[in-house]
């Protein structure tokens, strides 16, 4: 099977690249500036997807079976930023993929986000309807709509949650940004009243391929880990995992404390129903994503130095080599 995989520069994209290669798939990765570098993909360029003439030619010269399309404006901050090119991005270029996989008959697997609900009710169903506090949520909204309105039969939407999981850079995973900060000598405050859900990477990617693969999944779905926790409690079973001292290191703080909370979802935890039902690929506990975490490149130093512990950098697939 071709797939085309945009923003395989990002996080999610790289390994969304990896998995479809470790299933025996043909990838054509698509990045943002520059060409993403992704061991074993023989096609990888850089792409400009909001020029839409481009990205016809493009889709319909390679004609691929599937398209999964990662690449968006990724924050709320980004988004405030560039309103215009984040429209653009987060919903009219799932459109016209969503079209063009129509004409060709490929499926689509469309990433979007929690974030297109407002928290206060948490525990999700797929058929919930959104209700974005903020550009960044409306955006990914309005893609969805656009995305089962034009590929019903040949799409699928994929709605998750905060990622974490080892990154090439090392600071891109959740447990990434908190060693940056915590290498610097600054404790993180995180909300004792702020629910997330979070997913591991490769788990994530993996249901994304499989998703391609099954021509019956069509439509919108919820995937994250099983456990919907506090951020501070994230926080906190991160530190501990690494055997480092989760009470200097991670503080907790309320939303009453912050202001701008309250224009940020409380809590946006999912229900996996039905898509954990009809997948190879398992939900994972937190314990078990816990344990695909490795202290992350540039921190090495500093860790040994807390916990006096020796970190041995094994070679790892798609990272070294």
């Amino acid at each position: 099977m071709k797939i085309i995989v945009t923003g395989a520069s990002g996080f999610l994209g790289r390994e969304v690249c990896l998995a479809a290669l470790r299933r025996g798939h043909e990838v054509l990765a698509l990045g943002g500036s520059r060409d993403p570098v992704v061991p074993g993909v023989a096609q990888a360029r850089a792409f400009d997807l909001c020029s839409e003439a481009a990205l016809e030619a493009l889709v319909l010269e390679e004609f691929p079976h599937a398209v999964v399309h990662c690449a968006a404006f990724p924050t709320i901050e980004a988004c405030q930023a560039d309103p215009a090119r984040a429209q653009v991005l987060n919903a009219e270029v799932p459109k016209k993929l969503a079209q063009l996989c129509f004409h060709l008959g490929a499926k689509l697997v469309h990433l979007s986000t929690d974030t297109v609900f407002d928290g206060v009710a948490g525990s999700y169903q797929h058929t919930d309807h959104p209700k974005p506090l903020n550009l960044y949520g409306e955006t990914k909204a309005a893609a969805e709509v656009e995305v089962l309105r034009y590929g019903r039969e040949h799409a699928a939407v994929l709605r998750t949650s905060p990622i974490i999981g080892n990154s090439v850079s090392g600071d891109r995973g959740l447990h990434e940004r908190l060693f940056v900060s915590w290498k610097e000598g600054r404790p993180t405050s995180l909300f004792t009243d702020e629910i997330r859900q979070p997913v591991e990477v490769s788990n994530l990617a993996d249901v994304t391929i499989e998703l391609c693969e099954r021509n019956n999944l069509s439509g919108l779905y919820h995937w994250a880990g099983t456990e919907a926790m506090s951020r501070h409690e994230i926080g906190v079973r991160i530190a501990r995992h690494f055997g480092l001292d989760a009470d200097s290191l991670v503080r907790p703080i309320t939303r009453a404390e912050v202001p701008a909370a309250a224009a940020r979802p409380r809590d946006l935890s999912l229900r996996l129903h039905p898509l954990a039902g009809k997948l190879r690929t398992q939900a994972q506990s937190f314990e078990d994503q816990l344990a695909q975490l490795r202290v992350p490149r540039g921190s090495e130093n500093w860790y040994e130095q807390v916990t006096g512990r020796k970190v041995v950098r094994r070679l790892e697939k798609g990272i070294d080599f």
